[in-house]
């Protein structure tokens, strides 16, 4: 009986080793490539609600500034001969905020970028020592007008308030701001937001 040739039977089995070998590393590799994904999306994630949240804050902390001057009798920085109001500086409209803003800046230009600056924190204000980031704050602000026909009480509540994208009409009292802090980012290509919203009144 005639042995059966063997000749070709070790590369046949190199290369079928091979292919397994990089199926098994491929897979790996994707799964490393969805895990890093994932966690970069979810780090990007975290900062981007951070500072939606911070947006609404430093409006609010403006608001709250602005009560303290109103106790002080301050006089409005528009308007030297009227007395500083509640709303100074927050007129509905699209703006850029940071942390440490007395005001907000209108948005001219799509001027919404965020940097990095030498301590660390987020800011519209672009300098040579500040690094672009991948993240876009917008913050929209917009009236709450009461709607209640009757001058002399203006009972607001659920049914007789309106959010304007503009100012209260004449005879509609203001008794809030509508804040909209908006953050937009990309990451692969795809673009990315969070959006935070709140309703901020004319009472403590």
């Amino acid at each position: 009986m005639k042995p059966i040739d063997k000749k070709g039977q070790g590369l046949v089995e190199l290369i079928v080793s091979i292919a397994i070998i990089e199926v098994g590393l491929f897979s790996v590799w994707s799964l490393f490539l969805v895990n890093f994904n994932a966690v970069r999306e979810a780090e990007m994630r975290i900062v981007g609600v951070n500072l939606a949240r911070e947006g609404i804050e430093a409006i609010k902390n403006i608001r709250d500034t602005n009560w303290l001057k109103v106790g002080n009798n301050e006089f409005s920085n528009q308007e030297q001969t009227k007395i500083w109001t509640w709303d100074e500086n927050l007129r509905a409209g699209e703006y850029a905020v940071n942390y440490d803003s007395a005001d907000p800046t209108a948005i001219s230009d799509g001027n919404d970028q965020l940097y990095l600056n030498d301590s660390g924190l987020y800011s519209n204000v672009k300098s040579e020592s500040a690094k672009p980031t991948e993240y876009k704050r917008l913050i929209t602000l917009n009236d709450i007008c009461c709607t209640d026909d009757n001058p002399h009480d203006f009972q607001c509540d659920d049914s007789t308030y309106e959010i304007l994208a503009d100012s209260c009409p004449s005879g509609k009292l203001k008794i809030g701001i509508n804040v909209v802090s908006d953050v937009s980012w990309q990451l692969s290509g795809r673009d990315r937001n969070a959006i935070l919203e709140d309703n901020l009144y004319n009472w403590k």
